[in-house]
């Protein structure tokens, strides 16, 4: 009799169990579906008319629809997106597959995934960026020119600063406005290097290198006269590609090129009176041309998510210790990523 009380009990506090937690998952499915409803996610229980509702609000303030802090279905993915809409695709930091803020791969994923896409009708790029590698550069521009072959057209907006690189993507739109206050220009290709004679010849070492050519090892233990015009050779190929863009973009000659070739900074004012840029306007008036030539336009932030490590931590426990060596600089262990990070052909504004 004793033991069939305990066991009486044992099963009461059993169905006590089941039961508590019954309305525990209850509840948590409620506050799921309201963090996923205030991210823009795409709960399970919404209906067709609240997509429809959060559908129409993303036209109204075009400005807000931003990486960080996105209204309800801005994202790629939500459950239910406009019919027809704008693509938003926000280019910031420094355009290389080695920055830990920009997503070069998932940029060039969302620009295929909308040539995919035929409910997509026109792409806005936002540019925030120093600059970066003129290989992804390069790449980057190519692909909104095969998106531009569909009939889709391209409107760039120049943000804080649009320099070097960030003009060169630039140059793939159609119309290019930018900020008053907007810092431009900085149009160049520079490859870097350094010698260690001195360095070495001081701690009293003796470097050798056994190599299949005399230039297989440019610039150790010094750059040579001959080394140094290999390097300007492939400086000076890069830049003309990348004349040759601002030409097909901006119908402009070398000559008229010229004031803006030497590597200078600009102003939104001034890239506008070089024929740079074709408009200095205020971010309202960017969309308000965008909308007068897309009426109704209902807009999509499909830019990816950022890479970047949040915290030391992170880094330490996401494997991120080519993250940390990335902090101390490149070139540190003599693998072929720092070295293609090290030589590779430049258009940033350090």
């Amino acid at each position: 009799m004793k033991h069939l009380k305990i066991l009486a009990a044992a099963l009461a506090l059993l169905l006590i169990g089941l039961s508590g937690a019954s309305a525990m998952a209850e509840g948590s499915s409620g506050w799921l579906e309201t963090v996923l409803s205030e991210r823009g996610g795409a709960a399970s229980t919404q209906t067709d008319d609240q997509n429809a509702e959060q559908g129409s609000d993303q036209g109204s303030d075009p400005i807000e629809v931003r990486t960080g802090a996105k209204k309800p279905g801005m994202r790629s993915g939500a459950a239910k997106q406009p019919a027809h809409y704008l693509a938003v695709l926000d280019i910031d930091s420094e355009i290389s597959e080695y920055d830990s803020y920009y997503d070069h791969i998932g940029v060039l994923d969302a620009i295929d995934d909308l040539m995919e896409d035929e409910n997509n009708d026109a792409l806005i790029l936002r540019l925030n960026t120093p600059g970066g590698n003129l290989y992804e550069a390069d790449e980057l521009y190519h692909s909104l020119m095969l998106y531009k072959q569909l009939g889709r057209p391209v409107y760039a907006y120049m943000e804080q600063e649009c320099c070097s690189a960030g003009v060169y993507v630039a140059m793939a739109a159609d119309t290019i406005m930018a900020a008053r206050m907007t810092i431009t220009g900085n149009v160049g290709v520079y490859m870097q290097t350094y010698s260690e004679a001195g360095l070495l010849d001081k701690l009293g070492i003796e470097s050798e290198y056994i190599a299949t050519g005399e230039n297989k090892v440019a610039g150790y233990p010094e750059l040579t006269d001959a080394q140094r015009a290999i390097y300007q050779a492939l400086v000076d190929e890069s830049f003309a590609l990348f004349k040759a863009a601002i030409m097909a973009s901006r119908g402009m000659t070398q000559e008229q090129m010229a004031p803006f070739l030497d590597g200078r900074l600009l102003s939104a004012m001034q890239a506008k009176e070089l024929g740079l840029i074709d408009r200095v306007c205020f971010p309202d008036e960017f969309y308000a041309h965008v909308e007068a030539l897309h009426p109704g336009a209902q807009y999509r932030n499909v830019t990816p998510e950022a890479p970047y490590a949040s915290s030391l931590l992170d880094m330490l426990g996401g494997g991120g210790l080519t993250d940390i060596l990335d902090l101390i600089g490149p070139g540190t262990m003599k693998n072929d990523s720092a070295d293609r990070q090290k030589s590779a052909l430049r258009s940033s504004r350090d």
